[in-house]
């Protein structure tokens, strides 16, 4: 993983060079993840070769904090959650727990952001939500999932934004903050798996967007970066 230096992004890397279980590697400059950009974001993140951004934040989130990106053939807006979810310490009260929920309601929401992946132009997707924390920790977890990345290494991948974000000041937020850690990702897999057989069958998408979303996101062991 390359972490990106992008203006007013405190929480962006690169996917690439992730290890696939059977010895590939996630393609550089396939996937990335953000916290949501700025209007100085912008420059660096076309530079990068961003084809897509999908922004996974409510509608009521972009109407009262617009991207800049809005109006751009690249950028869509794909809500994760219901109208209803837009507070997550309210869902539940662990991250695991919320997680969990927002799994459980919004499988048709997910699979739509993870079709989009995988029918997305030749150039790198960025998803972001808000801080690049929730939202996008989970459709990234599926999306490397369905390229056959082990959970461990979603789990790591996932436990480097507790390092990039600031927790909030409100107690409930600290905590639930202190829980972005490896065995939260591992926790949210395992209940993928156990519920719903996986990522795949919990989606629902077929096996040509999967096979399309491998193709798009993978190379063989040795390729060039």
């Amino acid at each position: 993983m390359t972490a990106l230096s992008w203006p007013g992004c405190a929480n962006t890397r690169d996917l690439g060079g992730l290890p696939t279980a059977w010895g590939g590697r996630i393609r550089k400059g396939a996937l990335i993840r953000s916290d949501r950009p700025r209007p100085d974001s912008v420059h660096a993140l076309l530079g990068h070769d961003v084809r897509l951004v999908l922004d996974l934040r409510l509608a009521g989130e972009c109407a009262t904090d617009p991207s800049p990106l809005a109006g751009h053939p690249a950028y869509r807006n794909l809500s994760v959650l219901r109208d209803e979810d837009d507070v997550l310490e309210a869902i539940a009260d662990t991250m695991p727990a919320i997680y969990q929920a927002i799994l459980d309601r919004g499988a048709d929401r997910l699979a739509a952001v993870i079709t989009a992946i995988a029918l997305a132009p030749p150039g790198a997707v960025l998803v972001h939500c808000h801080s690049g924390r929730d939202r996008t920790g989970l459709v990234i977890a599926l999306a490397l999932t369905l390229a056959g990345v082990p959970d461990e290494e979603i789990a790591q991948d996932y436990a480097l934004t507790a390092s990039c974000l600031r927790p909030g000041t409100e107690e409930r937020a600290r905590r639930l903050s202190a829980q972005v850690t490896e065995a939260t990702m591992l926790r949210t897999l395992a209940h993928l798996r156990d519920r719903y057989g996986g990522a795949a069958p919990y989606l629902g998408v077929g096996e040509s967007v999967v096979a399309l979303l491998r193709a798009r996101l993978t190379e063989p062991s040795g390729a060039p970066a």
